[in-house]
């Protein structure tokens, strides 16, 4: 009886092999490049047509990449699990409602060649990370990180401020994003 739940996992694992590399052939149809791609599981890539990989690039089960403004992952770089990649942002500065309205501004992502990205990173819109860069475990990532440079986030901190006034008009004007979207379907 003891072989029967040891055939089962084989089987088990045979399978999901079989649908990874399915899932794997579906992501390589719609990006540019991948020649080597390594999947550790199932990854999320929205607007794939705006991907683009280096060789070799692994990429850890449960990635979110959302490629609406562009993206590219040099050679040899390792994208850990969880990790999440956003190439575009929504209008919240000046919005025609709160908290932000329809427009999005796109800001594309280049990550260099053999970089190292930790689990659960995330990767905000217009960020530029150099070779060789290590990108420690939850770290939150934007702007320019240099060459083999080591990042870590550091605690939460305020790093500026809506316009008062605008929100607070929009506001008492009753506009806010769901009656946008209920306009705009």
């Amino acid at each position: 009886m003891e072989t029967l739940p040891l055939l089962y996992r084989k089987v088990k694992r045979k399978l999901e092999r079989i649908l990874l590399a399915r899932h794997r052939q579906r992501i390589l149809q719609r990006i540019n490049g991948g020649e080597g791609l390594h999947l550790e599981g199932r990854i999320m890539v929205v607007y794939g047509e705006n991907l683009t990989l280096g060789r070799n690039v692994h990429i850890g089960a449960g990635a979110y990449i959302n490629c609406r403004g562009g993206v590219s992952i040099g050679d040899h770089t390792i994208l850990s699990r969880h990790v999440t990649i956003y190439s575009y942002d929504h209008n919240f500065k000046t919005p025609s409602c709160l908290p932000f309205d329809g427009d999005v501004v796109l800001k594309p992502v280049h990550i260099g060649q053999y970089v190292w990205i930790g689990m659960n990173v995330t990767i905000a819109p217009g960020t530029n990370i150099g070779n060789g860069a290590v990108i420690g475990m939850g770290s939150v990532v934007s702007g320019e990180i240099p060459e083999n440079a080591i990042v870590v986030s550091p605690k939460a901190q305020i790093v500026g401020y809506r316009d008062a006034e605008h929100a607070s008009k929009l506001a008492v004007e009753n506009r806010f994003y769901q009656a946008f979207w209920a306009k705009n379907p």
